[in-house]
């Protein structure tokens, strides 16, 4: 089967991931559930009352908290994707303001919101910048370096908030959603497919996400199976994204792209060069290799962010252009 790109542009689809209160309602958390104490990386926060002002840095907290009904009122300016618009528009609720990705830069903004809780998950930040933050609201971290995963974050999130049945329902809800999106897809199941990004630089190295990323991990959720890595690739070493950190990339010659074999390659790719980047890159593929290009401002954003709001938007915006290309790959 001769190669076919597929390049996804802005989708716009509503949608609904079953939540519990509204965000815009007053909070419904159980008094109950106070103090509650999250043991993380960098020791223990004590929670001890409901958190009504929170604030964000990292990423996928944000989508969380609207998910269980309350919006936070600061999160990182990448946190504003499409599938956190639609929610919060669903929901009536301001956008929250919006601060750098770089916490040196995001300290001042930080406090001026005066939060009362502030989540780290899933961001690369030191001890020094925990114990900043530290001064000025309680920090929940997460248990590693790395990034959890989109159910540690739900239950992270929900036990700090006092809301832990209805994240451990969000969780439920989120589950259902991924087999019932492929459902009508059966080409989907077991097709290989490698997660890669690269970079609009002559000659830069390709940033392959491995078996443990999040990109890989979520595909793999819906059905699809990590093609094998390149031989000699852990030694190659690790790539960190200038706006999520550390996300399980790894670096690969821009030169050996005919060693990335899979079925499905999902190009990441920043949306103004993807489909050039495409177009130099194919050559260099395996002929039946089907390249889907994912705009990183967007389906990018989404499997790198895992969260179950992002995790409904690639159900309806990105598994059915995945299905095509499966489909096409076995031809």
């Amino acid at each position: 089967m001769s190669r076919r790109t597929v390049m996804l542009g802005m989708l716009g689809l509503p949608f609904v991931v079953s939540a519990c209160t509204g965000a815009g309602e007053e909070p419904g958390s159980d008094a109950g559930a106070f103090p509650v104490d999250i043991a993380h990386r960098f020791g223990t926060t004590t929670v001890r009352k409901q958190p009504l002002r929170i604030a964000t840095f990292g990423f996928a907290a944000a989508d969380v908290c609207l998910a269980l009904g309350i919006a936070p009122v600061g999160m990182p300016g990448s946190n504003a994707t499409p599938w956190y618009n639609l929610r919060r528009i669903a929901e009536e609720t301001l956008m929250p303001v919006l601060y750098a990705d770089e916490l040196d830069l995001s300290l001042a903004a930080i406090e001026e919101l005066e939060p009362d809780l502030i989540f780290t998950l899933g961001a690369d930040i030191t001890r020094a910048q925990y114990d900043q933050l530290s001064e000025i609201a309680p920090v929940v971290h997460g248990t590693t370096a790395g990034k959890p995963t989109w159910r540690e974050t739900v239950d992270v999130v929900a036990r700090a908030i006092g809301r832990a049945d209805e994240g451990a329902d969000l969780v439920r809800d989120t589950e259902r959603t991924i087999p019932a999106s492929v459902s009508d897809y059966p080409d989907l199941a077991g097709v290989t497919v490698l997660v890669v990004e690269a970079f609009p630089v002559a000659g830069a190295d390709l940033a392959v996400y491995g078996e443990a990323s999040g990109p890989a991990n979520l595909l793999g959720e819906f059905g699809l199976r990590p093609a094998p890595l390149p031989t000699g690739i852990e030694n190659a070493g690790e790539v960190e994204d200038d706006v999520f950190g550390r996300v399980g990339q790894l670096r690969w010659p821009r030169a050996q792209a005919e060693e990335l074999r899979a079925e499905v390659l999902v190009l990441v790719a920043e949306r103004q060069r993807s489909q050039e980047l495409a177009d130099e890159l194919g050559p260099d593929l395996d002929e039946a290799t089907q390249v889907v290009i994912a705009p990183k401002d967007e389906m990018g954003a989404a499997m790198i962010m895992e969260s179950p709001l992002s995790i409904e938007w690639l159900a309806r915006n990105f598994i059915p252009v995945l299905a095509e290309a499966a489909f096409n790959a076995q031809q």
